[in-house]
């Protein structure tokens, strides 16, 4: 599961449907109250944005043209500490990491 945490236009189609969809996955996890030490160390989660950022990308969706029917959920996070709770997703390392990882996005960020 990875929140880039960029700007959404910048996603190629692939990696924008694949985040929103992570982020519905996710939620059975996260009402299970499952850690998340690994995923903030891999500067993938930002919790406290969770329902934020699945609403700017509900709007990229849209804006597309591609269909969106699945209103987001912002998880209680509570159980997590409080340095947990306020972890924040590098978004210069998003950036370097999905421009390598993808040609398609790369080419987005270039234009």
């Amino acid at each position: 599961m990875r929140m880039w945490m960029l700007n959404p236009a910048l996603l190629c189609r692939r990696h924008l449907l694949g985040e929103h969809g992570e982020l519905h996955k996710f939620l059975p996890c996260w009402r299970k109250r499952q850690g998340i030490a690994n995923r903030i160390a891999g500067n993938a989660i930002e919790p406290g944005s969770y329902l934020a950022r699945h609403d700017v990308l509900a709007a990229e969706m849209l804006r597309r043209g591609y269909r969106h029917e699945s209103p987001g959920e912002q998880p209680d996070f509570s159980y997590l500490s409080i340095q947990e709770q306020k972890a924040v997703v590098d978004v210069q390392v998003s950036l370097a990491e999905l421009v390598n990882r993808c040609p398609e996005c790369r080419k987005r960020v270039s234009l």
